[in-house]
């Protein structure tokens, strides 16, 4: 075209962009450039070897992911391939880059053969004072302390609390020890033990009298007998069988199960009568720890309520015996036949078995706290949940349910509207006064000694 200068190869090629090409096409085919070349094109010729610019060029390439090929790497030039040099021990030599499998890289070196690998050195285990807990060999997680089932209770008690046998009712236990620990803050208590007994529970031997320790950790449960009650014919009849308790009151004479908190107060010890057991003639004297109440149990002194083992001898006879401490002046003491009704009932007070004797009244040497269930306010509570067809539960309250499904409602008597029906009822109908030693028939023996 006009006005146009330019350099053609005669093949519609400038001759710049020839000159590109041959230089492609040789550094490609690892041709060398001619002299004549180079003397038209000197920026052509290779540069002489060892010079810095001596290098060959590495075109970039696209990343593949996955591919150990890294790119803008320079490859050593031909021929100046450095020896590998031997990776000072204990250290790992690396693994050598082997040519991307997408993009081989021009002209790099090829090794023979992967450098040795040296031995993995060995190490030695952390202390496992150093380890985090989980990972301490050998050591298993420490299970976290027992809650309290009750709040403020000791959790050593978590076990003895339930309704199994041997057991304590939640509510009672918490009535108990709060009773215990409010006469302790009121200095009237300093002895760290106390009792407490489930009336609601069945009788007829199951475990529902308590003496607990807290200092020592100790709980025991024992058998113990409820008030049996009377029928007062014309009154009321409030006579309660052997099993379960239906009749409570604190009216004298009443000889009924009276719930609230006491106080131990004095021990008095006496002669019951003498037995026959292992061959002789044995004597039972039975103490007898008297109680002091307040509120509903304020009459306990006056009603004779206490505690003590549950053994009497029922006299048959007077046995003629001089030598006996415990002989009249005409040297006789009752004998009869030693009767146990820890399985049974009693009137009004608490009891226990004989074997349990020795560790109660220990207990009970230094005044402390009983409390027995229920009281009044539960009983009415009860009542009142049982004629609206409601579980005492859902109202708060608090009753065995196998007795409460066989006395039906439970009945408390109170003091102020049973105890003048019942002196009426004793001026009309006179009983019989006490027998005393001298009413009893003599005894076929006569015995010279005793034990």
């Amino acid at each position: 075209m006009r006005g146009t200068n330019r350099v053609t190869s005669g093949f519609c090629v400038p001759a710049f962009g020839l000159a590109a090409l041959l230089l492609a096409a040789g550094l490609a085919t690892g041709l060398s450039v001619s002299p004549a070349a180079a003397e038209q094109l000197p920026w052509l010729a290779a540069p002489p070897q060892g010079s810095p610019q001596a290098v060959t060029i590495v075109p970039k390439t696209r990343v593949v992911p996955g591919s150990r090929y890294v790119p803008d790497v320079q490859a050593p030039p031909p021929h100046a391939a450095p020896a590998p040099q031997a990776m000072p021990a204990p250290q790992y030599a690396p693994a050598a880059i082997a040519p991307s499998p997408v993009m081989p890289v021009p002209n790099a070196p090829i090794q023979q053969a992967a450098p040795a690998y040296q031995a993995a050195p060995t190490y030695q285990a952390a202390p496992p004072a150093l380890l985090a807990p989980a990972m301490r060999p050998g050591l298993a997680p420490q299970p976290e302390p027992a809650k309290p089932v009750i709040p403020g209770v000791p959790s050593w008690l978590n076990p003895h609390i339930g309704e199994g046998e041997g057991q304590i009712s939640a509510t009672v236990l918490k009535r108990a020890r709060d009773f215990h620990q409010e006469k302790v803050r009121a200095g009237k208590v300093k002895n760290s033990c106390y009792f407490a007994f489930d009336a609601t529970r069945p009788g007829e031997g199951a475990k529902r009298f308590y003496a607990i320790c807290e200092d020592k950790q100790t709980f025991r449960a024992v058998a113990s007998g409820h008030g049996a009650g009377r029928n007062f014919e014309g009154v009321a009849n409030v006579s309660n069988n052997a099993r379960c308790a239906k009749n409570f009151s604190n009216a004298r004479n009443s000889h009924l199960t009276t719930g609230g908190g006491y106080l131990t107060a004095e021990t008095r010890t006496s002669f019951k009568g003498y037995y026959k057991d292992s061959g002789g003639y044995q004597p039972l004297v039975r103490s007898f720890v008297q109680y002091t109440g307040e509120g509903e149990t304020a009459t306990a002194r006056a009603r004779a309520i206490g505690g003590h083992s549950a053994a009497i001898v029922r006299w048959q006879c007077r046995l003629k015996m001089p030598s006996s401490k415990y002989a009249d002046r005409s040297g006789y003491v009752p004998y009869g036949t030693l009767v146990n009704y820890s399985a049974g009932r009693s009137s009004g007070c608490t009891s226990w078995p004989r074997e349990a004797d020795a560790q109660f009244l220990a207990i009970a040497d230094t005044p402390t706290t009983v409390y027995i269930y229920p009281e009044a306010r539960d009983i009415v509570a009860v009542g009142r949940a049982v004629r609206a067809g409601q579980s005492p539960s859902r109202v708060g309250a608090y009753w065995n349910a196998s007795c409460l499904k066989e006395i039906g409602e439970p009945n408390f008597w109170p003091r102020e509207k049973l105890e003048p029906a019942l002196l009426q009822y004793a001026k009309k109908n006179r009983s019989a006064p006490a027998r005393t030693l001298s009413d009893l028939p003599l005894c076929k023996t006569v015995v010279g000694s005793a034990r």
